[in-house]
């Protein structure tokens, strides 16, 4: 699972990759250990406008009776994405890009889980791909809720998880949001966006373990 990520980036990094606006800094405060039923900042398009707003991060059930519902869809694999209909249309109509610096990935043994950092080596601010649902609650209040996609790990990854986020290149954004639906050829194209020679894996401080912990130390690597 990837249940953990890291945005450490500021309004104005955010707003020039995305090419967004917003009047809102509190929307931009760095977070080293951000779980699902977290908001957080999304970049999606709609009526033909990108925007960026804080999203839930769990995908709420259109059938849903209240908010906490979507809690467990804070991530959806895209292979499964075609078995359900909710989640296809969302995947056709509703795209959107999750801004991170990285994710965080866990090693299980008989004994411990260890955690590992993962990120572009450039340190770049990316794009996490992500899908999203507007939900009416009984007062009929819209929720804005959101859930990243995941493939099989590369070879990278692989040998701390099998799972991982699908991270997506700048050039490809337009794409993403767009409110036309993928081609397989896109598909393909948008899930190879980074190769592993791109990436890097560093084990880190199992005080990430804690979701109360939040520091810049918690992405530190440690030697292994």
């Amino acid at each position: 699972m990837s249940d953990r990520f890291v945005l450490e980036a500021d309004k104005d990094e955010v707003e020039h990759l995305f090419d967004v606006s917003t009047e809102r800094n509190d929307f931009f405060e760095s977070e080293y250990n951000i779980t699902p039923g977290s908001r957080i900042p999304v970049v999606y398009q709609e009526d033909g406008e990108r925007k960026i707003y804080t999203f839930s991060w769990g995908m709420i059930p259109p059938n849903a009776d209240e908010e906490r519902e979507g809690e467990g869809n804070f991530e959806a694999a895209l292979e499964d994405i075609e078995d359900d209909e909710w989640l296809s249309e969302c995947f056709e109509q509703r795209r959107c890009l999750i801004p991170a610096n990285g994710f965080y990935k866990w090693k299980f043994s008989e004994k411990k889980s260890t955690p590992f950092y993962i990120r572009l080596l450039s340190n770049e601010l990316t794009a996490l791909a992500g899908i999203y649902s507007v939900w009416k609650s009984s007062s009929g209040r819209k929720v804005y809720s959101c859930a990243m996609l995941t493939t099989e790990a590369n070879a990278l990854v692989q040998p701390v998880d099998n799972r991982m986020p699908i991270l997506l290149r700048p050039e490809h954004y337009e794409m993403w949001l767009s409110e036309e639906p993928l081609t397989d050829s896109n598909i393909e194209k948008l899930l190879n966006s980074y190769s592993m020679t791109e990436m890097a894996v560093n084990r880190v401080s199992e005080d990430v373990n804690d979701p109360d912990n939040n520091s810049p130390e918690l992405i530190q690597p440690i030697p292994k």
